[in-house]
């Protein structure tokens, strides 16, 4: 059992180091600040149930994160954390909530707007940093295909700057 436990380690850490260059190497491309979810809201709710399978999935976030901030401190890039609260849940358009189909892909009763719960996250997580006195798009950032409006919400709860030491437990 112990020799399966650390190969799904090595393989863990080795998709992380990936996804973390690959991140700091686009962000580095655009000149852009790497916005990712604070965890630590996220923590507090596994912390309360005994399901190892939510335990092991915030153990790969938290292994995902420090990667792509290491990754993105050895580029010279800034890194912020936002709260992820309803950023998968609050329609990027209009602000309100979202309609879970049971799959992947969520829609607006509102507005009708459609998209991947994923995709959502990342555009309500960038809009929340932008409106939290973040700059924004850079300049030479891919175009996107809508301007949806910001996300609601109020500065002291949405975001949370870190220029803490990665080596510090």
């Amino acid at each position: 059992m112990e020799k399966h436990g650390e190969r799904i380690n090595s393989i863990a850490w080795d998709h992380a180091h990936k996804l973390g260059d690959r991140v700091a190497e686009i962000a580095s491309r655009y000149g852009a600040v790497v916005v990712l979810e604070d965890l630590n809201h996220l923590r507090d709710r596994v912390n309360g149930g005994s399901s190892l399978s939510k335990k092991l999935s915030l153990w790969f976030y938290r292994k995902m994160q420090f990667t792509i901030e290491y990754e993105a401190l050895e580029r010279g890039l800034e890194t912020r954390y936002v709260n992820q609260m309803r950023t998968s849940s609050a329609c990027p358009s209009c602000g309100s909530r979202l309609k879970d189909n049971g799959g992947r892909v969520l829609r607006c009763g509102r507005c009708g707007f459609r998209g991947d719960r994923d995709v959502i996250a990342c555009i309500n997580l960038f809009y929340r940093y932008s409106r939290c006195g973040g700059p924004g798009a850079p300049p030479n950032a891919p175009k996107g295909d809508a301007n949806p409006r910001p996300m609601q919400g109020n500065r002291d709860e949405a975001m949370t700057s870190t220029d803490r030491n990665l080596y510090q437990s």
